[in-house]
């Protein structure tokens, strides 16, 4: 793969590969970003390849129910009443009714629906539109959907389909952030902070998760001076719980952008959200409970490298950490797991010990 000098393209692609393990095998060994230089461009290509990939290992198929046509080889249930009443059988024909096993399915509708909407992108480069237009000729016989239609929500997936899960999540992605763009403005690297958002929380239960219990649980936004970009994306907090059995590690992950450098007190606000977290969680289960606050930094020009502040708040432990979106990931990694280490990893260590 060429690398790209690009760095928010290489860390996006970077991104992507972490979340989505389909990106890591030798179906994309080729794949060349050298010359993207918009995320638009990026999520195209891979929508596309990906695409074609499925189209080339066969399309999924489910029955499909045919209501009431006219065919002179007559299939299924045979509607005789109907039949009569159209005065069929003069022509050689007959009404039927019967499943046939398709491509022509609402997934694949999706799919198709993005490719024809990058397609139409006049910020899609045209040398990816080529691309597209060749992944489109795999769906011949699909229909497709305007994909500001698409009820994401109600697309469910079963062993059969489940090799598209990851791709409808990915256009589903492009499609929320081209709405937050005209909603809100989005430059690429607040895009990116939305990736990165997803591969800080699929770290947490890929490194911790073997030992300890993650999950991600939500609650309500308390704060009146939220940020709308923060509430559009998640509109309920997401929060990271790390669970062992005598202690608990809520994390939160925060956009450091101009809003709360330029007011301190906003910062302090947060803490005392976090305090409300934790007391609430403490409650719920029964457990000792400790907080990070986990702030993201996209300006490529000024990255931190403060280790963690750990502060006493309302007689709460809570650390308070920066991590740069355009740093390493080893260095990022190596701030997060400073902070299990203080908070879970050092409590287990004296309880062997004792």
């Amino acid at each position: 793969m060429m690398i790209n000098n690009n760095r928010t393209i290489e860390n996006a692609w970077s991104m992507l590969q972490y979340l989505y393990d389909e990106l890591r095998t030798k179906r994309f060994k080729n794949i060349d970003i050298s010359n993207i230089d918009t995320l638009d461009n990026l999520y195209a290509l891979v929508i596309s390849m990906w695409a074609a990939s499925l189209a080339k290992e066969g399309l999924y198929k489910e029955y499909v129910t045919h209501e009431d046509e006219e065919m002179s080889s007559p299939q299924g249930q045979i509607n005789i009443q109907e039949s009569i009443m159209r005065q069929t059988m003069s022509r050689g024909t007959l009404i039927c009714s019967y499943d046939e096993l398709s491509e022509n399915t609402y997934l694949n509708h999706v799919v198709k629906g993005t490719l024809q909407y990058l397609l139409y992108d006049n910020n899609i480069d045209k040398d990816i539109k080529i691309n597209i237009q060749k992944t489109l000729q795999l769906f011949n016989g699909v229909d497709y959907i305007d994909i500001n239609y698409v009820h994401w929500k109600d697309i469910k997936f079963n062993n059969s389909n489940i090799r598209y899960k990851h791709l409808i999540e990915l256009c589903k992605t492009l499609h929320m952030e081209h709405k937050l763009e005209k909603r809100l403005g989005l430059n690429d690297d607040r895009r990116l902070y939305i990736l990165f958002k997803k591969q800080l929380i699929k770290y947490f239960k890929v490194n911790y998760g073997k030992e300890d219990i993650v999950e991600v649980y939500e609650r309500s936004y308390t704060l009146d001076s939220e940020s709308p970009f923060e509430t559009y994306i998640n509109r309920t907090q997401k929060i990271v719980a790390i669970k062992t059995q005598e202690k608990a590690l809520l994390v939160l992950i925060r956009l450091q952008d101009e809003q709360m450098i330029n007011d301190p007190r906003l910062q302090k606000q947060r803490l005392y959200e976090l305090v409300g977290y934790l007391r609430d969680y403490k409650k719920e289960y029964s457990i000792k409970a400790a907080g990070v606050m986990l702030y993201v930094n996209i300006n490529k020009n000024k990255l931190n490298l403060q280790p963690i502040a750990i502060n006493n708040v309302n007689d709460y432990m809570i650390g308070e950490t920066v991590v740069d979106i355009h740093d390493q990931w080893r260095f990022i990694t190596n701030k997060i797991d400073d902070a299990y280490k203080y908070f879970i990893q050092r409590h287990k260590v004296k309880r062997v010990n004792n």
